[in-house]
């Protein structure tokens, strides 16, 4: 006990001695109190090598913008420990002097939470524009690769069933050459895009496949209601005369179906529905197919003249 009374004052001020370094780096080099603190084991969460997509998300800066506050008060508390040890100060000062310190803890925690709030939100803001087609609004290709990994997941675990359909704009690419490709992604977010936006239930995914095709996912649908969805939604699109200048053309799109097995990965499910899709081409466009897990078969439920190879526009109103 003699040993330890004696040695105390030397292993406190060796305690406070390295809570002063760490406070003075802290204070005077944020980016080298960053090393400090990961080799002390207080920042091990810090991830290295964390990216967000393109951009890295560096924690890092979050500690050096915050490291001179951490700082300062781990000097002000060495410092007042120290002179309180060789009293040299009032022990009736330290109630006020910790109520001082926690008032500035709280004030940087405080701002902390604050700025790593808007972080955040900045983040899900960015998640959720990464998952976005930028032209026609609908989710892309990231968002539906996801879901389709998500509910194949589900139907193997719980049973639940779930439809996909390929919608392909007929002769699109006649329309880019003939009208002009700003024509073209008005096609896509006007006439297209917009009637799935407005057609499909809460629960659907409708997303942008590439160029001139569009997936719906339809969960917790049997084949034959999916087609009949579908199906409508092309008739819808057939119906509506998309204006020009000093004219209207009708814009036409085949569809394909399929329902997912308990077999099926992304790549297989999606090969079926495009097999249909192909069916419903060769069958004459402006069609719908569907395939039952052996051969394709058409879907219609509303009848429809097949388009012609050319694009003709419709009378002028």
């Amino acid at each position: 006990m003699e040993i330890l009374q004696e040695a105390w004052p030397i292993i406190f001020l060796s305690l406070m001695g390295l809570c002063g370094i760490v406070g003075l780096v802290a204070v005077l080099s944020p980016k080298k109190f960053t090393v400090v603190a990961e080799i002390g084991g207080v920042w091990v969460t810090k991830p290295k090598n964390t990216a967000f997509f393109e951009s890295r998300i560096d924690i890092d800066q979050f500690v050096i913008r915050h490291s001179r506050q951490f700082g300062s008060m781990v000097t002000l508390g060495v410092i007042y420990q120290t002179l309180a040890f060789f009293d040299h100060i009032d022990p009736l000062w330290t109630p006020f002097f910790l109520l001082f310190i926690i008032g500035i803890s709280g004030c940087v925690a405080l701002s902390g939470l604050i700025e790593l709030g808007g972080q955040v939100s900045k983040i899900e803001h960015q998640l959720a524009e990464a998952r976005v087609d930028v032209l026609t609004g609908l989710a892309n290709r990231r968002a539906l690769d996801a879901e389709l990994k998500r509910r194949l997941s589900e139907k193997s675990r719980k049973g639940t069933g779930f439809c996909v359909s390929i919608l392909d704009i007929d002769h699109f690419k006649e329309i880019n050459d003939k009208y002009g490709h700003l024509t073209g992604d008005n096609v896509l977010t006007k006439c297209v895009a917009k009637v799935l936006q407005n057609s499909i239930r809460t629960m659907d995914l409708a997303a942008r496949y590439g160029g001139d095709e569009f997936i719906i996912i339809y969960p917790a649908c049997n084949l034959a209601r999916a087609a009949a969805s579908v199906d409508r939604l092309r008739s819808e699109i057939a119906t509506k005369l998309f204006p020009l200048e000093d004219t209207e053309i009708a814009i036409h799109v085949s569809t394909g179906v399929a329902e997912a097995t308990g077999e099926d990965d992304v790549a297989s499910l999606l090969a079926r529905a495009d097999g249909s899709l192909y069916a419903a081409k060769k069958a004459g466009r402006n069609r719908s197919f569907q395939h039952n897990g052996e051969t394709c078969q058409s879907a219609q439920i509303t009848e429809t003249e097949p388009q012609a190879d050319i694009i003709t526009p419709a009378l002028v109103r």
